[in-house]
């Protein structure tokens, strides 16, 4: 008998996915002898409740009460000794970041499977990725062979890592869908630093094979609106939409200016019901360089002037026929792309995660093992706020994420819960709400 809507989007409970991600963790082949004091898989978990909870450190995750230790075997599955913080490190160090990069698949498969990937659909079936790079680590003392290097004025150094995330964005959605995280980092035997253009190939890569099935229309940044990367883009299939700047991209622009001139850019200006005005100039058929011939682009320039008379002016490049009937359209997927940036690492930065709080580095991966463990459990707190009736309502009764949040550590560290699900209802009971 086929499931319900509902019925299938059970599996996008946090204890669900849980469940899910212990049967991941469990698969990862553990570098160690048999006789570990620490199952490699409770490690994992671990450090994944970590970020779940929004603890601030590790030292501080090891501080635990007794209702803690007994809700992190239930809730979090963990079943052997709860790993110290060095001990942690050590074990998590060694581990390669493409075992934990599959699970971002995985969790899309559920996600697929739940019918979340179609409230996702933008244009022709394709959905709108975000694709933008972030640092996630950053010192002047401590490094590794891994860390990119940057040598400033002052003649000090600085160790760095970076990472380039892939994310389902909409922008009539709140919540975003991380499918991938390329580390940006120094390759193995490379003596140069690793970028963020090289990182975009490997993850264009990346998203072909994990998501062969998925059409997509990337939303990037100005550096990325370059001819190498345009023709990967087409040769798997993809559409774009990428910023362009009129410093680094002038042959576009004076391209653009000359068809104005002689009357070939199209124009439409609209008011909305603020009063907003929304003005959209765009032309087909234009060489991305002068001497990239081989690759045409069209190009959108959107200006938005508001009722005090201030101008924001945005241009982009796409493979998209632009027409009187899609340049909006194309103008709200290339603005999502700012989602990546919004939704993604300003939350990862500010509601909690400690995204740029350094945990450990390590000496080989642990920085980036932690960051994709934090990515991971992000985004299944995204899917709990758009999916999970009982954090919605706490989030309605209570006034923000950070609030529930709050909430949650609380009870977390007080009262004894089978599920996560026991946990909302209890808080529920607490507060008084229906």
């Amino acid at each position: 008998m086929r499931k319900s809507f509902q019925q299938l989007q059970q599996y996008l409970k946090f204890d669900n996915l849980m469940q899910l991600l212990d049967e991941e963790f469990r698969k990862v082949s553990d570098h160690r002898s048999d006789n570990a004091k620490y199952q490699l898989a409770d490690v994992l978990k671990s450090a994944f409740a970590m970020y779940s909870l929004k603890s601030p450190s590790l030292l501080d995750f090891k501080k635990q009460s007794v209702p803690e230790v007994s809700n992190l075997r239930s809730i979090y599955r963990i079943e052997g000794e709860i790993p110290c913080d060095n001990q942690m490190r050590i074990i998590l160090d060694e581990l390669e970041p493409e075992v934990l990069r599959e699970h971002f698949g995985t969790l899309y498969s559920v996600l697929k499977k739940s019918g979340l990937v179609a409230e996702y659909k933008y244009w022709h079936k394709a959905v709108i990725v975000s694709i933008d790079g972030t640092e996630h680590f950053s010192s002047e003392k401590v490094s590794c062979h891994n860390c990119l290097q940057k040598r400033k004025r002052n003649g000090k150094t600085t160790y760095h890592h970076q990472a380039l995330g892939a994310v389902m964005v909409h922008p009539d959605q709140a919540e975003v869908v991380v499918l991938d995280v390329e580390p940006i980092v120094k390759q193995d035997g490379e003596t140069k630093n690793d970028c963020e253009r090289n990182a975009a190939k490997r993850l264009v890569e990346s998203l072909a094979e994990k998501y062969p099935q998925l059409l997509m229309i990337l939303v990037e940044d100005a550096l990325y609106a370059n001819a190498p990367h345009i023709r990967q883009i087409r040769e798997k299939g993809y559409d774009y939409i990428l910023n362009i700047k009129p410093d680094s991209h002038k042959s576009l622009f004076r391209q653009f200016e000359g068809r104005r001139q002689s009357g070939q850019v199209r124009e439409l200006l609209e008011t909305d019901d603020e009063g907003v005005k929304h003005y959209f100039g765009w032309t087909n058929g234009l060489w991305l360089g002068e001497t990239t011939t081989d690759v045409k682009v069209n190009m959108l320039i959107c200006e938005q002037t508001d009722k005090s008379g201030k101008v924001t002016r945005w241009s982009w490049s796409t493979n998209l026929q632009l027409t009187a009937f899609s340049v909006e359209k194309v103008m709200k997927a290339g603005r999502a792309r700012w989602k990546i940036e919004n939704e993604t690492f300003n939350t990862l930065k500010n509601q909690g995660y400690h995204f740029k709080h350094n945990y450990g580095h390590g000496k080989k991966n642990l920085a980036t093992i932690l960051m994709l463990l934090m990515m991971q459990a992000f985004l299944v707190d995204q899917i709990q706020q758009r999916y999970s009736e009982t954090f919605k309502k706490l989030r309605q009764a209570l006034g923000s994420k950070k609030k529930v949040r709050a909430a949650i550590r609380s009870a977390f560290q007080m009262v004894r819960f089978r599920t996560m699900q026991a946990l909302h209802y209890h808080i529920f009971y607490l507060y008084q709400l229906e």
